[in-house]
């Protein structure tokens, strides 16, 4: 895994976001899998996400919380990432 990515979710996770990589099979699963009470801040990729990812494809973040405050984090850690600022539509990440 990208070493910025991983400071990039190291960064979420301790502005209080459930944050994984390659987390369970699908978006639906992934939401499901959430622990109690943390799906209100949480960002993740799936396993069918990380397929592109290891194809060198842009991916998508499912997520919840500030989207705003999430592309800045991610950003900061070196990742490029691609989102029209509605809250639904999943952040793309088209560099890492």
């Amino acid at each position: 895994m990208s070493t910025t990515l991983n400071s990039a979710f190291k960064e979420l996770r301790k502005f209080g976001y459930f944050a994984r990589q390659n987390f369970m099979c699908c978006q639906n699963c992934g939401w499901h899998a959430i622990p109690e009470g943390k799906a209100d801040k949480a960002v993740f990729f799936h396993q069918q996400d990380n397929d592109s990812k290891k194809e060198g494809k842009s991916f998508c973040l499912a997520w919840s919380g500030d989207g705003h405050q999430i592309c800045d984090i991610l950003n900061r850690n070196g990742v490029e990432t691609k989102w029209d600022g509605s809250e639904s539509v999943r952040i793309e990440v088209v560099s890492w």
